[in-house]
């Protein structure tokens, strides 16, 4: 990770991109390919904001480097600074490219169409990208992972969602009465909706079939977790971390009698999430370089 401020002049970087590139989903993957070989990302970053790939997450998705700036700096100066700024720490720069809705400078007064009258080099305004009709945005995207519509979320990502997190002791109820989950702890992420999703589990750099929770556990201690059962297999941890991706809702977050009744009922989803596993392709969703050689 990269910060802008704090870099010297950087002579390789010819041409960058500028924007949040929250989720670095199917849109954010147009603006990178209009990038050269000596190309940058400038993510402008949001404080104190739940996001679809944190900061350390998003050089996952590209080769090219990054570098960060926190947004408030940018709402500090006026547009002119800003394009100044940006000749000044990258020398060479001879293009840049954003999405149609890129707004800089104070109150975010400028929009990408001022750019060209800032920056004498070239300037490539990326017009709004469409799935179905549908614009890929990050707020929408946000939006449906909240709603628990993870084909649509994963549909404008171009990949499958995840939380990367540190496993934490669960209960320990599922090993005894129910099923084992894998705990996990994140930070920083969009949650999505509470109840019972289709998943893949990976842990160890294996990725496993899985049925993930996430709520308040109504049933037992009321409390918030994110739990998943690796299906068909009993794993060894070795790492402390584990990444959820999440395919699709099967079900909201319910209240049980008893153990019993909630062991029925995670024994109905996991046949109905090997159901959807046998029929679904997944690997183009699931890897980061497949992601990245699957540009709109």
């Amino acid at each position: 990770m990269k910060s802008f401020l704090s870099m010297q002049k950087n002579y390789a970087i010819k041409s960058l991109a500028l924007g949040k590139f929250d989720g670095m989903h199917l849109a954010h993957r147009i603006l990178i390919k209009e990038l050269y070989h000596q190309g940058a990302l400038l993510c402008l970053e949001m404080e104190k904001e739940d996001c679809l790939t944190p900061k350390n997450e998003k050089s996952l998705y590209t080769t090219l480097p990054i570098f960060y700036l926190p947004i408030s700096k940018v709402r500090q100066k006026n547009g002119i600074e800003f394009v100044c700024l940006l000749r000044q720490k990258f020398p060479n720069l001879s293009k840049l490219v954003v999405g149609y809705d890129f707004r800089f400078g104070k109150d975010r007064e400028f929009g990408a169409n001022d750019l060209p009258k800032l920056f004498d080099k070239q300037v490539v305004i990326v017009p709004e990208y469409r799935i179905n009709g549908v614009g890929v945005h990050s707020t929408l995207i946000k939006d449906f992972i909240r709603l628990g519509d993870m084909n649509m979320a994963n549909a404008l990502l171009g990949r499958l969602y995840c939380l990367y997190g540190k496993v934490v002791s669960g209960q320990n109820l599922g090993s005894k009465y129910l099923y084992a989950t894998i705990n996990i702890e994140t930070k920083n992420y969009v949650i999505p909706q509470e109840g019972v999703y289709v998943s893949l589990s990976e842990v160890d750099q294996q990725v496993y079939p899985s049925v993930s929770f996430i709520g308040h556990r109504l049933s037992t201690d009321r409390r918030f977790g994110i739990e998943s059962h690796i299906l068909d297999k009993n794993i060894t941890l070795r790492k402390k971390e584990a990444r959820i991706y999440f395919v699709q809702k099967i079900r909201d977050n319910q209240v049980f009698e008893d153990l019993n009744e909630l062991k029925k009922r995670i024994a109905q989803d996991i046949v109905q999430a090997r159901d959807i596993l046998a029929l679904a392709r997944l690997d183009s969703m699931l890897s980061p370089k497949s992601c990245l050689e699957a540009c709109p």
